[in-house]
């Protein structure tokens, strides 16, 4: 068992991940023989299916790339299906208190760290790999999102959660949490990220975020974000992705239409 996203945040390096929306098993393993180094799969604003996710965690499962759930709502009977499946890492929503960031990494971890279950499923086997149980306490990544303005105010005492490994800024809800909708030029914005890096570098924590602000097409976009604290960059999802390249193709072709 290896999490290649932890490695690389233990190691101080950054990780870039990309986000599934349309459920395709095909474009989770497009994305993972990209490069990727996790797909996280959302189960929080798309239609997903348990039988669905499994099969998308499957797909990915002869890369490297870090198989992680964004869950609907960070309750202990997601976390358990979903790590039964495979799932390597959980990205917990709305995270706005140190209690709801200790339920979800209680429910990621087996005793005596945890309260995780044991069930003869996929992740370990089904019930034939005996190491599964000595690693895997050590190789699940939990990411809490920070959306709130909430989560900025007890955002010392989340970071103090001992099995959250890490944190993604969730730009837009925050923006509107802040009343400044999709402005994330605007100081409330600014001042809110600077007190959450500050934060995670006084726990010893990495940070992370999803891309705001810039064009995922240019290097310079992710340079900026590790220039300000960043280690964990969420890209963007399918969809917006699709849709991108597609606007960019017809923006050439309409070219030649006249």
């Amino acid at each position: 068992m290896k999490n290649r996203t932890k490695e690389l945040l233990n190691d101080g390096k950054a990780a870039f991940g990309v986000q599934l929306r349309l459920g395709s098993p095909a474009i989770a393993e497009i994305y993972a023989l990209a490069g990727f180094d996790f797909v996280m799969f959302d189960g929080e604003h798309a239609p997903q299916t348990p039988a669905g996710m499994q099969a998308q965690i499957q797909a990915i499962s002869s890369t490297d790339a870090t198989p992680i759930v964004r869950l609907s709502n960070g309750s202990p009977d997601q976390i358990q299906v979903y790590t039964d499946m495979g799932a390597l890492g959980v990205f917990s929503p709305f995270v706005c208190t140190a209690e709801q960031a200790r339920i979800a990494g209680d429910a990621l971890l087996y005793p005596p760290a945890g309260t995780r279950g044991f069930g003869p499923s996929r992740a370990c086997g089904y019930g034939s790999d005996a190491n599964y149980f000595k690693e895997a306490n050590d190789q699940m990544l939990y990411i809490a999102n920070i959306e709130h303005g909430d989560a900025i105010k007890n955002i010392d005492e989340i970071l103090a959660v001992e099995s959250l490994d890490t944190f993604v800024i969730g730009p837009c809800d925050l923006s509107i949490s802040l009343g400044v909708p999709m402005d994330f030029e605007h100081p409330k914005m600014k001042d809110a990220i600077q007190t959450v890096l500050k934060a995670a570098e006084q726990a010893g924590k990495p940070a992370g975020t999803a891309v705001y602000g810039g064009d995922i097409f240019e290097e310079d976009t992710y340079k900026r974000f590790i220039d300000m604290g960043f280690q964990l960059i969420l890209v963007a999802g399918d969809e917006w992705m699709l849709n991108s390249s597609c606007n960019q193709v017809m923006k050439s072709i309409s070219k030649l239409q006249g």
